[in-house]
This record gives C-alpha cells, structure tokens and sequence, in this order.
C-alpha cells in the first residue's frame, strides 16, 4: 500500500484506462458527485481540453510516434494552463485522461524512455501533475467488445494495448495515489467504489 496524502490535497483528480475502459463515463458521473456535494469543480479532457482541433488532429489522422508524442505534449501544454487557472480559483479539477496516459500509451505502449517522457510532460505542464488518479483495468476482449468506431489509436494492435494496460498496472504499483479499479463490473458497481475510495481519503 502506498502512502496516502491528506484529503485537502486532492485538488487536481484524472480518470485514466485503456479505450473502452469506462473512465470518460466515470469521470463525468464523479464531476456531477462533486457538484452535488457542493464542490466548486472544473471538467476537462485530454485531448480537447483546450482546443478541440488538437482533438480532431489527434485522433483522426496517423502519425509517425514522435509526431503523435509531441501533438499530445502540445495539448497537454495548452490544457494545463486552464487547470491551473481554475485551481488557483479554488475549483478541484475532474480530467477524463493526464500526463499518465503519455506514460502508459507512448512510454509502455510504444516504448519511449519512461524518465524522458515524465520530463518532457512536466515540461509541457510546468510542474502540475495530478494529485489522485483513478484508473479503470479492462482485458482486450471488453475493449473489443466496446469500442465500437475506433479512432486511430484505438485502431493500434492487441499487442500494443496488452503493453499500455500492463503500464497503467506498474503505475499503480509504483504511484502515489493511484487506485486500480476493475473496469470490467457494472458501471454503478464501479461508481461506488469510485465514492468509496474518495470518502475513505
């Protein structure tokens, strides 16, 4: 078990996982959570967070892997300068993916040196990183079954996804607080212990 921070710390909080893991789904059902509660709360998401061309780039057309790397720094970049803003305002900040995603797609999945990609992405941020994550664990024959119309990086091979879902795991083994969560239950079944890590910090 890894250390735990103090819950006032937790301003800054991703949802990270494969394509078709559940995180974008989770990711908004804990953004409305937080408003109910009366949380002043900002929703974003990687890519488009800031500029939804960056999205359109992205995931619409192929690239060669440092040209895919830097598009999503670049987004990354842009991005973060909002989340900042908001968090200086007092807002916690709820993102659908993060600089965990780079570390799982482009450091795992194609194989960029792990240390250089967590410079570069702190580079690309200015020193913000987020302060909990939690990531949905899904096998490659859910994802089969749920992503339906694949965008580009959802049309990588099996291979290359066996590669980042086996990431995400390090992460969560190596991370501070960052929670592996069975992606593959009912999504009510995951919300709940979504709700249940939160309460418990």
């Amino acid at each position: 078990m890894h250390q735990r921070s103090p819950k006032s710390s937790f301003k800054y909080i991703a949802f990270e996982g494969i394509d078709g893991s559940g995180k974008t789904t989770q990711a908004k059902r804990f953004y409305s959570y937080l408003q109910n509660l009366g949380y002043n709360v900002f929703y974003t998401k990687e890519p488009g967070g800031a500029d939804e061309r960056l999205r359109e780039l992205i995931l619409n057309h192929r690239w060669n892997k440092k040209s895919e790397l830097f598009l999503f720094l670049a987004d990354r970049a842009l991005n973060s300068d909002i989340i900042r803003i908001r968090l200086d305002e007092g807002n916690l900040v709820v993102s659908d993916r993060s600089m965990f995603s780079t570390l799982a797609y482009q450091g795992f999945g194609e194989g960029f040196d792990l240390d250089f990609l967590f410079e570069l992405n702190l580079f690309a941020t200015g020193g913000l990183k987020p302060d909990l994550i939690f990531c949905f664990d899904i096998d490659m024959e859910t994802m089969k079954e749920r992503v339906k119309n694949p965008d580009v990086i959802e049309l990588k091979s099996k291979e290359f996804f066996e590669r980042v879902r086996n990431g995400y795991i390090h992460l969560a083994e190596t991370e501070r607080d960052f929670f592996l969560i069975d992606g593959r239950k009912a999504e009510d079944e995951i919300f709940e212990e979504v709700k249940r890590i939160w309460e418990s910090l």
